[in-house]
């Protein structure tokens, strides 16, 4: 990007395009957002066309300004090389300048908590009334925000380890819900991920891949009982290589299809996998229990850098501290990494300091949590 086109955040005069806020107002698309959700567990206009009722919305219109997008895409150097406008570092922070290999896949979970860009978008209260109506929610938390930058590689820096000459740089199919939505009670419809593209994304450089209707499957591997062979490796988030990447996905419906009659199969027990291929700007919406997965970035000159958002329902709490059946007791719970940190003791009560109510409707017990203007420069 040239300095002549730079912006600073302060140049920025909306997070959001004009066509996110008239979709705000329209209940007809955010009602066709809602059954697209439903039905398929993800938005995307994969399998249809413009004047399909079923088509995604998210997906035919930008979600960002294109002004944000821009000062976004500024920002993320600076991340990487260690510069928090907060002095804050995030919860996760995968590749290091002059370490990490620099086709690696670089990956940074909660920096809201570090550059209020990032919290200008992930905490803006218009975004939280986008999910609220959506998912039909009185109110909206953050579970965590997540930057993904698949960076390309010119053959011309290609190393010799790099299996035929490409790198790896896969995610692995999964479910969100193995590692946020099962943290939390009630249980059902909790989290919703936004995956906002911040570059075009398509299957050359790595776009996401939804198995379309997986949310449906029966069992939800990740909630049963015990720690059988059949229920192990089915929440990976990283996958080895370009083939192995798929590899829990085969085993997820292999045993959903197993665990139902053969003869009467539902509907969406079907093992078909989708590109979604999403504009630069533009986002997609997937259900906790979608299972999706990416391949690697192919392309020799474009990146693929996205922002993803984890909402969960304001009202969710910890699950239960399971005293009866840890030695010694869990004071702590059975909550997990990232989110166990953040968990009080003895206490089921969600922290707003570590995951903020962005929106609440009228009337509604939990409010806006108070701090959230003062700290976003955008509101």
């Amino acid at each position: 990007m040239s300095l002549e086109s730079q912006k600073s955040l302060s140049e920025v005069s909306s997070a959001f395009s004009d066509e996110f806020y008239e979709m705000l107002q329209s209940e007809s698309k955010m009602t066709a957002l809602q059954e697209r959700l439903q039905t398929h567990g993800y938005t995307s206009n994969t399998g249809g066309n413009e004047n399909s009722d079923e088509v995604s919305l998210s997906t035919l219109i930008p979600i960002l300004s294109d002004e944000m997008r821009q000062v976004l895409i500024q920002t993320l150097p600076d991340l990487f090389a260690g510069t928090f406008e907060t002095n804050v570092y995030p919860d996760e922070w995968h590749w290091r300048a002059g370490i990490s290999r620099p086709d690696a896949t670089r990956e940074m979970c909660n920096s809201w908590k570090s550059s209020r860009t990032i919290a200008s978008v992930v905490l803006n209260e218009n975004l939280g009334k986008f999910i609220a109506d959506v998912m039909q929610w009185d109110s909206v938390r953050i579970a965590q925000d997540d930057i993904v930058w698949k960076p390309p590689q010119p053959i011309t820096t290609q190393l010799d380890y790099i299996p035929q000459g490409r790198r790896i740089d896969t995610v692995g199919f999964h479910q969100d819900s193995a590692y946020i939505s099962k943290q939390f009670t009630p249980y059902d419809n909790n989290s919703v991920t936004l995956w906002i593209a911040l570059d075009d994304a398509d299957q050359n450089n790595g776009c996401l891949e939804y198995a379309v209707g997986s949310h449906q499957w029966q069992p939800i591997l990740h909630k049963r009982e015990g720690n059988d062979e059949e229920s192990s490796d089915m929440s990976s988030f990283h996958g080895s290589d370009e083939k192995s990447y798929k590899s829990a996905i085969d085993k997820a419906y292999a045993i959903a299809s197993a665990k139902n009659n053969a003869d009467d199969l539902p509907a969406q027990l079907t093992k078909n996998i989708q590109a979604a291929p999403v504009s630069a700007g533009h986002a997609v919406l997937h259900h906790q229990d979608t299972w999706h997965g990416s391949g690697p970035n192919t392309s020799d000159t474009r990146h693929r850098r996205a922002l993803v958002v984890h909402f969960l329902r304001g009202d969710v709490t910890f699950v239960e501290d399971d005293h009866s059946t840890a030695t010694p007791p869990l004071p702590f719970g059975n909550a997990s990494y990232i989110y166990g940190r953040y968990k009080r003791f003895n206490s089921v009560e969600v922290d707003e300091t570590y995951f903020p109510i962005i929106y609440s409707k009228n009337g509604c017990d939990q409010k806006r949590t108070e701090w959230l203007d003062d700290y976003v420069t955008i509101v």
